[in-house]
C-alpha cells in the first residue's frame, strides 16, 4: 500500500472509530527513544488488541468489511513503523549533539553521565549552560526534521507533530538524571580484599624485600618474622594487615561493589583468614 493509500485508510479509521484514538496513536509513534527516558506519559498507543477488537465489531455489524479491516490494521502498522523510523533518526543522536555543543568528546561525555544530568553538566561548565543546550538540540532536531521534510522523506503532517514534540523530549534528555553503573561482586572472597601479605609484611616491618623472601625461603613464617624484628610482633602484623584489609572493605561497600550483609560477613571472617597466612610456611624455591 502507498502512503496515500495508507493515509486514506487512516483517515477512514479515524471517522469509524473517533478522532482521538489514531492521533495519539500516530503521535506516539515519534516519541524518542533514548536511554533512560520513558516515552511522555501524555503520549499512549492504542494496544493492537484492543484495536482489532474495536475493528472486529464493525466488521460484525457490517459498518466495514474484513478486507478494509485488514487494510487498515496493515495501513497503521507500516505507518508506525515509518514514524519509529523517523523518530530514531531524529532523536538518536542527541547525546553526540550534546558533546558537540559542550566541546568534548562522546565518549568523555558518556563517563562523566552516571550520577549526574546533561543539565548539570552544561551549568558546570565554563560558558554553557542547561538552557543552551536545550536550545542547542532543538536547533539541531529542527534542522533534521526539515531536511527529511526537504528530501520527501516526511509529510508535511509528520514533521509538525515532529517539530511539536520535540522541545518537551529534549527538555527531559536533558533534565534526566544517569543512573550510576556500580557493579557489584559476585562471589567477593577475603583473599581479593586482603590482597599480597607479602608486601603489607614488607611495609610493616620496614625492611627491605630481599630480607624478607630470604627469610622466608629458610621456613620461617611471616609471623615469626614479625616476632623476631624489633619493634615488631605477629599480633602487630595481623592487626595491621586486618585492619588495611576491612578499610579496603569498606570502600568497596561505599562505591556499591558490595552490599552492607556481604561486607560484614567479610570482615567476620578477616581476622582468621589474616592469622593463617601470617602463621603458614610459605613454600618458597630457592632460585
Amino acid at each position: 500500500m502507498n502512503r496515500i493509500g495508507r493515509k486514506m485508510a487512516i483517515v477512514a479509521m479515524t471517522t469509524l472509530i473517533g478522532i482521538g484514538l489514531l492521533g495519539t496513536a500516530a503521535f506516539a509513534a515519534f516519541a524518542p527513544t533514548v536511554t533512560g527516558l520513558a516515552s511522555a506519559s501524555t503520549i499512549q498507543a492504542p494496544k493492537p488488541d484492543r484495536l482489532k477488537a474495536i475493528l472486529d465489531a464493525l466488521v460484525a455489524r457490517g459498518v466495514i468489511t474484513q478486507q478494509q479491516a485488514d487494510a487498515i490494521l496493515a495501513a497503521l502498522k507500516e505507518e508506525r513503523h515509518d514514524d519509529g523510523d523517523l523518530a530514531k533518526r531524529v532523536f538518536s543522536n542527541l547525546l553526540e549533539q550534546s558533546a558537540a555543543y559542550l566541546e568534548m568528546q562522546p565518549a568523555a561525555l558518556k563517563a562523566k553521565l552516571p550520577g549526574t544530568s546533561l543539565a548539570a553538566i552544561a551549568d558546570d561548565t565554563r560558558g554553557k549552560s542547561a538552557e543552551g543546550l536545550v536550545a542547542y538540540l532543538t536547533d539541531a532536531v529542527n534542522r533534521a526534521i526539515a531536511q527529511a521534510l526537504a528530501d520527501g522523506k516526511i509529510t508535511q503532517e509528520q514533521a509538525d507533530r515532529l517539530t511539536a514534540a520535540a522541545p518537551e523530549h529534549i527538555a527531559k534528555f536533558v533534565r534526566h538524571t544517569w543512573p550510576e553503573h556500580k557493579p557489584r561482586l559476585a562471589h567477593p572472597t577475603i583473599a581479593a580484599f586482603i590482597g599480597d601479605a607479602v608486601t603489607a609484611t614488607r611495609e610493616y616491618l620496614g625492611i627491605p624485600r630481599e630480607e624478607l623472601m630470604s627469610a622466608l625461603r629458610s621456613g620461617k613464617t611471616l609471623g615469626q618474622i614479625a616476632d623476631g624484628t624489633a619493634g615488631k610482633s605477629r599480633d602487630g602484623l595481623i592487626a595491621a594487615i586486618t585492619s588495611a584489609t576491612n578499610t579496603r572493605i569498606d570502600t568497596a561497600q561505599q562505591a556499591g561493589k558490595l552490599t552492607v550483609e556481604q561486607a560484614t560477613q567479610l570482615k567476620a571472617k578477616v581476622s582468621e583468614a589474616v592469622a593463617k597466612i601470617v602463621d603458614r610456611s610459605w613454600p618458597i624455591k630457592s632460585r
